[in-house]
């Protein structure tokens, strides 16, 4: 008997086998088969042509070995092809089906394709019950405008549910993406951030440790140590909505937003961003840095809400703060219920009990409005209900200055010069080196102009027919040494950082008088 076994059927040069074996087993189509039962018992060998079938999957190849009793079938082609379930493709040169497992292992030049991705790798697993194939070997899919490599992947063909793991990139016209390990469904083109990710774009850098973002519509939720970096700003929080189209952004929790050119950082815990320009907000805890580095100084400053109005290249345009307000500097501090700040023409306004402290000095008005005339020099007005006041003897007895409006002209961050206009009235009390008191001076009149240094009076310039008299300290009633709406606001001083979250001042006048 011959060695080997031939067996050759003609019509149209092809024949079918049936190979036979209990349960489903894997069919054949080939120009020829081969068996030797020496060499190779129990395996049929098919050459030119192949076409097999099994289920719902059917494929192609150049030849193939099929082990009868293990129902398995090794095939060789460039390229073997699968059809399974008429919506997934795949391709490789060489590949091994079990025809009871339904699982495909192909190699060398692997392509697998679905109605929504298509994957490269060199070596593929491939399971047609569970419709889930993986790589290790390293793989590159590539899904519309979004092409993913990675060293380890798996996919879901029934669901379209992709995880990639090591070294994985993803790049799309809009970001380049870099991490461990995410997750992307191909059908909807929506990446879901598993670690540290880090995105990159022309306008900026976006790091993450978890999240989606939806490559097809450009938006994202970021969530977990969120930063945003962009040629001057880095924002920092603890989760981040980003509307890429409109650059658009709703940030939440522990808000950090450092302006490293116009020098400034925003704290908060709720924001909302509009990056190229716009109106910027933020509330909860809200806090403003405005950083001197000339001086190595700061201005710390605190609302209920800060809004922030930027041009199209994020200069600031104008500042809002709103509602229990206050302000803290080494040499200045403040209190309003509301607050505003024209950055082009550096002049800002306080509204609502607004009140001043300046080392000793305490200045209020029904409103304030002060003028940053350059890097040294600045000037506020205290308009209606003026008046300056500065403790001499333990916060009961003190020296005032009151009129209808007065101006303040402050060099290097002292009080140097003080113009009184309307309805002025001054008492205050006149001292041999800073230790006797020989009296007390009260006037009145319509102008006067103060002088000081080193924060003591100077000299006194009355205007316009002043009217007045010095006392002796024993001959002045306790009950005439304030003038008329006299109100000491020290109680809401902010007397360190920490204190602008606190005891803000009320919006309304509090009426006071001294016992």
């Amino acid at each position: 008997m011959s060695r080997y076994f031939l067996f050759f059927l003609v019509f149209c040069n092809f024949f079918t086998l049936f190979a036979q074996q209990q349960g489903k087993i894997i069919t054949f189509r080939a120009e020829k088969l081969y068996r030797d039962e020496e060499y190779l018992p129990g395996v049929d060998r098919l050459i030119g042509n192949v076409v097999f079938t099994h289920e719902n999957t059917v494929g192609y190849a150049d030849s193939a070995y099929y082990y009868v009793e293990d129902n398995r079938m090794i095939a060789f082609g460039k390229p073997v092809t699968f059809f399974i379930n008429d919506t997934v493709t795949l391709y490789g040169n060489r590949a091994i089906y079990d025809g009871n497992t339904k699982i495909s292992t192909v190699s060398r030049k692997v392509i697998l394709k679905d109605n929504t991705s298509i994957l490269y790798t060199d070596s593929l697993i491939y399971n047609s019950n569970s419709g889930i194939a993986f790589y290790v070997t390293g793989g590159k899919m590539i899904s519309k405008e979004d092409t993913l490599t990675s060293r380890y992947g798996r996919y879901n063909t029934h669901d379209n549910f992709a995880h990639f793991r090591r070294n994985v990139v993803l790049t799309n016209p809009t970001y380049k993406m870099t991490c461990d390990s995410f997750n992307y469904h191909t059908s909807t083109e929506i990446v879901y951030f598993l670690c540290r990710t880090h995105l990159v774009s022309d306008e900026n850098d976006i790091f993450t440790n978890s999240g989606w973002y939806d490559t097809r519509n450009n938006y994202s939720q970021l969530i977990d140590s969120v930063k945003i970096i962009n040629k001057d700003q880095e924002l920092t929080a603890d989760s981040a909505y980003y509307d890429k189209n409109i650059a658009f952004g709703i940030v939440k929790n522990n808000i950090t937003l450092l302006d490293t050119a116009r020098g400034y950082i925003v704290k908060g815990n709720y924001g909302e961003y509009l990056e190229k320009g716009g109106l910027t907000w933020i509330t909860d805890s809200a806090l403003l840095i405005m950083i001197d580095k000339e001086k190595n100084d700061s201005l710390f400053l605190h609302g209920d809400t800060l809004k922030m109005y930027f041009d199209s290249v994020q200069n600031p345009q104008l500042m809002l703060a709103y509602f229990h307000v206050k302000f803290f500097n080494k040499d200045f501090q403040g209190a309003c219920d509301s607050i505003s700040y024209n950055v082009i023409d550096s002049v800002g306004m306080m509204y609502y009990n607004p009140v001043l402290w300046n080392k000793e000095n305490q200045l209020f008005g029904d409103t304030i409005r002060f003028s940053i005339i350059d890097s040294i020099t600045s000037q506020m007005e205290l308009l209606t209900n003026a008046f300056i006041i500065a403790d001499v003897y333990d916060e009961v007895e003190f020296n005032q200055v009151k009129g209808k409006n007065i101006i303040g002209f402050i060099r290097e961050r002292e009080l140097k010069q003080v113009n009184v206009l309307n309805n002025v009235e001054v008492l205050y009390y006149v001292m041999d080196d800073d230790t006797l008191l020989i009296g007390i001076n009260r006037m009145e009149t319509n102008e006067m102009k103060m002088f000081l240094e080193n924060n003591e009076i100077e000299e006194l310039r009355f205007y316009d027919y002043p009217d007045g008299k010095f006392w002796a300290d024993c001959e002045l009633p306790m009950s005439d040494r304030l003038l008329k709406d006299f109100r000491w606001l020290d109680a809401y001083r902010p007397k360190q950082i920490d204190d602008i979250y606190v005891n803000p001042v009320p919006r309304e006048k509090v009426r006071q008088t001294m016992d």
